[in-house]
């Protein structure tokens, strides 16, 4: 039950520092900094590349941010090693231009408040999949 308040309430002040940031103009920098938005696909597990994935198993327990280049595509992947339950997801905000290179940003999604998790461990992570750049890439997250 505690932590049920406590995420709520944890929500609640996030909503709040998003609407105040909106008011006092904060972020108005990145955003004038945002070029155009990139074309991008979510590719499932069963269709990246095997040597890609084999480096992201190797590298999926801690955070993590990789780029592959197939010849006729660019990868990026991005986790945020290990969750103690499941019910973790990840949420694409967007995959655009950023002066010289492109930037792929995402965050972390918990589970709902509502929302049956088991206690075992799990490691979610993210690839997609847009056209081959020599652009430098930037995470944020």
């Amino acid at each position: 039950m505690f932590h049920v308040v406590w995420k709520r309430l944890l929500t609640f002040a996030a909503i709040l520092l998003v609407f105040a940031c909106s008011l006092t103009g904060c972020g108005a920098e990145e955003k004038s900094v945002r070029g155009k938005e990139l074309d991008y696909t979510v590719v499932p597990t069963a269709d990246c590349p095997a040597d890609f994935l084999s480096e992201i198993n190797k590298k999926k327990i801690n955070p993590f941010q990789m780029t592959y280049d197939d010849g006729a595509y660019c990868y990026l992947a991005v986790g945020y090693g290990e969750q103690e339950t499941n019910g973790f997801s990840i949420r694409v905000l967007g995959l655009y231009e950023k002066g010289e290179g492109i930037c792929f940003e995402t965050s972390l999604v918990g589970p709902e408040d509502d929302q049956v998790v088991s206690q075992k461990k799990s490691t979610p992570y993210l690839v997609v999949k847009t056209e081959r750049t020599n652009r430098k890439v930037e995470f944020s997250s």
